[in-house]
C-alpha cells in the first residue's frame, strides 16, 4: 500500500473522489497542509486491519507463532506435495483453545 499525496486545497475542491480513490485503490492518501501536521486518509477497514494486526503482532510470543504460521503456509504453497494442516491440527500444535 503506497501513500499518494495531495493538499489540503485540492482535498476540498475534490474531497468525494480522493475518499472513493482510498477506498477503490485500498490507498493511503496523505493530505499536506502548510504549517501544520500532515493527515492522512485511508479506508476505515483498512485502519482496523491494520490496528487488528498491530495487536496479534504486540505479544513477542504471539508474533513468532504467526510468522512461523505464514512460513508454513508459504512452504506448502511452494511445495504442492507438503500436508496442509487443517485449524484444529493448527490450534492443538500451538495450544490454542477453540
Amino acid at each position: 500500500m503506497l501513500a499518494q499525496q495531495t493538499n489540503y486545497t485540492n482535498l476540498r475542491q475534490n474531497l468525494a473522489s480522493i475518499l472513493d480513490q482510498a477506498i477503490a485503490e485500498r490507498s493511503v492518501i496523505v493530505v499536506t497542509r502548510q504549517g501544520k501536521e500532515d493527515v492522512a486518509i485511508l479506508a476505515a477497514d483498512e485502519l482496523s486491519n491494520i490496528l487488528e494486526t498491530l495487536h496479534l503482532f504486540k505479544s513477542p510470543a504471539n508474533a513468532q507463532k504467526l510468522i512461523a504460521a505464514m512460513e508454513r503456509a508459504d512452504a506448502i504453497e511452494n511445495e504442492p506435495d507438503l500436508k496442509s494442516q487443517s485449524l484444529a491440527e493448527l490450534c492443538q500444535e500451538f495450544g490454542i483453545e477453540r
